[in-house]
């Protein structure tokens, strides 16, 4: 009888190829168990596991594109307005800065006496607070206004 060659046609459903890899005597039980449950043979099971992986990963990796897309312009958003807040925060000091230094204690409703724990300047008269030196800081109620001192010369002036 003559030897049969392989046909060199190939048929028209490509046959699915064999991978074997050894897995631990815990792995094997649960793969067994879950493709039991699943009413799949643990070949299915294992292909549909490898399939999904695959299929997360690669949605992983594009949305760790977008994410990134989406903060730069984030990033690039808060630069635009932390530099909005300064220039408004700088002219709004430049508008302070033209008023007469009383006007610029208006948003002090009282002083309240304190002993410094650091170096200060008064805010009237510009003269150097010491640590452990008596002083007197501005209490007031306006959102972003800079805190206020004074010296004991210049809340005396205040009395009279």
């Amino acid at each position: 009888m003559p030897e049969r060659k392989p046909s060199t046609e190939s048929s028209p459903l490509p046959k699915d190829r064999v991978v074997q890899t050894r897995v631990p005597r815990d792995l094997e039980a649960t793969l067994k168990e879950e493709a039991r449950r699943r009413r799949l043979t643990v070949s299915h099971l294992i292909r549909n596991v490898l399939e999904d992986a695959f299929d997360l990963v690669d949605g992983v990796v594009a949305d760790v594109d977008q994410i990134v897309s989406d903060s730069v312009t984030l990033a690039k958003t808060v630069r635009d307005s932390a530099r909005r807040i300064t220039s408004s925060a700088t002219a709004r000091a430049n508008d302070r800065k033209e008023l007469d230094p009383e006007d610029e204690l208006d948003h002090v409703y009282a002083w309240n006496e304190v002993v410094l724990h650091r170096q200060t300047l008064c805010s009237k008269c510009g003269s150097e607070m010491i640590r452990g030196e008596r002083g007197f800081v501005g209490l007031s109620d306006e959102a972003g206004a800079a805190r206020a001192w004074l010296c004991r010369e210049c809340v005396g002036s205040l009395e009279a």
